[in-house]
This record gives C-alpha cells, sequence and structure tokens, in this order.
C-alpha cells in the first residue's frame, strides 16, 4: 500500500519544482542564483536576466514622440472645452 502524502507535502514538493525551474548559475562564480537577478547575490556579478532584451532606440524615441502628441491633444482640447464653456 502506498502512504497518501499530506497537501502541505505536496504543495511543498510543487514549490520546489517551480523553484529548481527558475534557477541557473553564475556566470562569475558558479553558484546557483535566479534567473530573474540582474546582480548574483554571492559574488555581486552582472547577470542578464533570462529572457531580457534591451528595448529598441528607435521604438523607444516613436513611443515617446506619439506620449506627446496624445498628451498635446488632450491638453489642447481639455483648454478649448474650459474656454468655451
Amino acid at each position: 500500500m502506498s502512504e497518501k502524502r499530506s497537501r502541505g507535502e505536496r504543495s511543498a514538493e510543487r514549490r520546489e519544482k517551480n523553484m529548481t525551474r527558475h534557477l541557473t548559475n553564475c556566470p562569475h562564480c558558479g553558484q546557483e542564483v535566479l534567473d530573474h537577478l540582474t546582480k548574483c547575490p554571492h559574488c555581486d556579478g552582472e547577470l542578464t536576466p533570462k529572457g531580457y532584451r534591451p528595448p529598441d532606440p528607435k521604438k523607444m524615441k516613436i513611443a515617446k514622440i506619439v506620449c506627446y502628441v496624445i498628451g498635446f491633444a488632450i491638453a489642447a482640447g481639455l483648454a478649448i472645452w474650459l474656454i468655451l464653456r
């Protein structure tokens, strides 16, 4: 007969499995670290988070311009509405 595991044991196993999935080795010291960190807690070495890509400067410039245009349009519309009411 197999023993039934308690809910707490199953939950702890799931958490451990999920945690190990997000571990990677630091290229500087070789210690295991979480894959989302930008700095190793053991050696303070610089890390690149898994799946991270720096933003494209051209796209950032376009996004900034679009935000300025939308903000200006809202401010102008609000000013016109306040003047005409």
